[in-house]
């Protein structure tokens, strides 16, 4: 019977790393188990938990079967290490990662607010150029786009109100009589 229970053991473990290893290069895709409708959270019961599961069971189970424990402590020690294994990556490390993910990159809607100069005229209706500095000082040149009934000639100070995958979208500011429009540096 322990040549049984170890295979077992053993066919848990090949299937947490098929599981794992599958998630590394595909990606989790569709709806996960525990999903809430309009929940941003992250799911917890998705395929890459369980494969972790599989991962700890199978790795627990086999550990206490080559180490001569008896059938219940094996399947006590097979499901103390899943569970520690899964509290470990998805509450302990996945938190941590996705944290420092979102820390990373600056996302176009921190653009929304910040202010810049037409470097190629905007017409209605049509698109132009605009250079600005964005909340971590990095300069940033972008298509954008207006609304205004008037063109937007270049060395012209733009608020950026919108944003979305292609353009910005900005009004004009009156400029300020005291300063000199001038283009940014160029890179």
């Amino acid at each position: 019977m322990g040549g049984r229970v170890n295979i077992f053991y053993i066919a848990c473990l090949a299937m947490g790393l098929v599981g794992i290893v599958g998630t590394l290069i595909v990606g989790e895709t569709g709806p996960e188990l525990g999903d809430a409708a309009g929940d941003d959270n992250l799911p917890f019961l998705n395929l890459t938990t369980v494969a972790t599961a599989f991962l700890g069971f199978g790795a627990g189970g086999g550990t206490a079967t080559l180490l001569g424990f008896g059938t219940a402590a094996t399947a006590i020690t097979a499901v103390c290490t899943a569970l520690v294994l899964v509290v470990l990556t998805r509450g302990v490390l996945l938190p941590y990662l996705m944290r420092q993910q979102g820390n990373s990159h600056t996302g176009r809607l921190s653009y929304i607010g910040l202010t810049g100069v037409v470097t190629l005229s905007i017409e209605p209706g049509g698109w132009g150029e605009i250079a600005f500095t964005d909340t971590e000082g990095n300069r940033v040149r972008s298509r954008a786009v207006t609304a205004e009934k008037t063109a937007l000639p270049a060395n012209s100070h733009v608020y950026i109100g919108d944003v979305d995958d292609n353009v910005l979208h900005v009004v004009s500011i009156p400029d300020d009589p005291r300063t000199e429009p001038s283009l940014p540096e160029s890179n």
